[in-house]
């Protein structure tokens, strides 16, 4: 009896510790916002190296993090999309989830009031034209229009809403975040060409990063569109001082994400989630 009482009682004590210290840093935080990371991708004219996609995403995902840990927002979901450029957990009522994931980024982009049709990849000018229709792109007062929408909400497509929501309703997420990196280009310092740099050792010229991210509410298919560009000497120059002169074109270009990254996540958590609670 004694044996068994003794075996009862580690028993016990193991899941006391296991369940109340072990556990206690795998907690889940539910704080602020649930917010669905759908993609992370470029869907601009010219290809960004996967190098400096996968920087980008590592920089996002930090930048998310220490959100979550003030308690603005949490992350609902998996994180694969820092592998594979999308999430790929399977919900119930959608096949093919990576693709439904894609076309609601495209939907989001190709509706967006800041769209340029020259300024994108050949993927996502098919599915703008698909969407929209190819006569869209040259009724001038359309474009005038669309426009003038920036900073506004505006809507996705219906069925594509509807998949939004089937998210939303899955992983308990407020809304969807996908992000374009549109254009990530470094140049060397001292090129009589201004060649594009062919070492991430070297001293850059010029480096330009250019963003957009889509928070999607997940209740309503409304949309916020939010913007990034940094291609300035005198931020380069800010940077040589804060971080040194020596600095490589790879540290400065991660430096770039990293401040891109927090605009994001500090636009989407302030003046997204505002815009979005207004509704159209």
């Amino acid at each position: 009896m004694a044996l068994i009482r003794i075996l009862a009682l580690s028993v016990i004590l193991t899941i006391f510790f296991t369940s109340s210290v072990f556990a206690a840093p795998f907690e889940s935080k539910t704080e602020g916002a649930g917010i669905f990371v759908g993609e992370v991708a470029c869907y601009g004219e010219h290809e960004i190296k996967p190098e400096f996609l996968d920087t980008f995403k590592d920089q996002l995902w930090q930048s998310l993090k220490d959100f979550e840990n003030k308690g603005k927002m949490h992350t609902v979901g998996d994180d694969k999309w820092l592998g594979s450029g999308s999430a790929s957990s399977g919900f119930a009522g959608l096949i093919q989830v990576d693709n439904v994931l894609k076309d609601i980024h495209k939907d989001a982009i190709a509706f967006g009031p800041s769209f340029q049709k020259e300024a994108a990849n050949v993927e996502m000018i098919y599915y703008a034209e698909k969407a929209l229709g190819e006569d869209y792109f040259w009724d001038e007062e359309k474009l005038a229009a669309r426009k003038q929408m920036i900073g506004k909400p505006y809507h996705i497509s219906p069925k594509l809403t509807e998949a939004a929501k089937t998210v939303g309703r899955q992983y308990g997420a407020d809304y969807l975040l996908f992000c374009n990196l549109v254009d990530a280009d470094v140049k060397l310092k001292n090129s009589i060409f201004n060649a594009k740099v062919s070492s991430l050792s070297e001293r850059p010229k010029q480096i330009r990063v250019e963003s957009f991210f889509y928070l999607i509410n997940t209740k309503t298919g409304l949309v916020y569109e939010g913007y990034n560009l940094s291609d300035k000497t005198g931020q380069i120059l800010s940077l040589l001082g804060q971080y040194g002169k020596a600095m490589t074109a790879q540290n400065l270009l991660q430096c770039m994400f990293e401040v891109q990254s927090k605009r994001i996540v500090e636009d989407m958590c302030n003046a997204g989630q505002k815009v979005l609670g207004k509704g159209a």
